[in-house]
């Protein structure tokens, strides 16, 4: 069973909803996958791609899965009996390195934005932000509106 998420936006600590999580994380680490990264306004947007995106990777006790699955996909948009919403509920792999070979994968949640639509509106942030020599793609950049309040957005 999966117990890790992978955050790339506002769910990161330190941003606007990183205090909505239910529960306290075993552990929070820097991570990355592979991916495209779009800012929609006051939040970004994660699609399918090939650049390296930073983000976190949240790991919770397993009995603390339910009601996490709960409130985060509420926060996404997300309908499991339906999987639809802006937001789709999607199994990653991802690394704690972006330059790592297959053996560091890991596996976890993340919310993808699929929609055609949402992404041809969107400003794509492209991988600028240097990693220890490699490229990533990471929100919120220089662009980038980060309201402070949930109002604001």
């Amino acid at each position: 069973m999966i117990h890790s998420f992978f955050v790339y936006g506002t769910l990161k600590q330190h941003q606007l909803r990183g205090s909505m999580w239910p529960h306290p994380p075993l552990s929070i680490e820097t991570a990355f996958t592979r991916g495209e990264l779009y800012d929609l306004g006051s939040y970004p947007g994660m699609a399918t791609g090939s650049d390296w995106v930073l983000g976190e990777l949240w790991t919770l006790q397993p009995h603390h899965m339910q009601a996490t699955l709960q409130i985060l996909d509420s926060i996404e948009g997300y309908d499991p009996k339906t999987d639809s919403g802006p937001y789709l509920r999607r199994t990653i792999g991802l690394h704690l390195e972006p330059d790592r070979l297959a053996t560091d994968r890991r596996t976890a949640y993340s919310y993808i934005v699929t929609s055609p639509a949402i992404l041809h509106a969107a400003r794509r942030i492209c991988a600028t932000v240097d990693w220890k020599s490699t490229l990533v793609a990471s929100w919120p950049d220089a662009l980038a509106h980060v309201p402070k309040r949930i109002e604001d957005e």
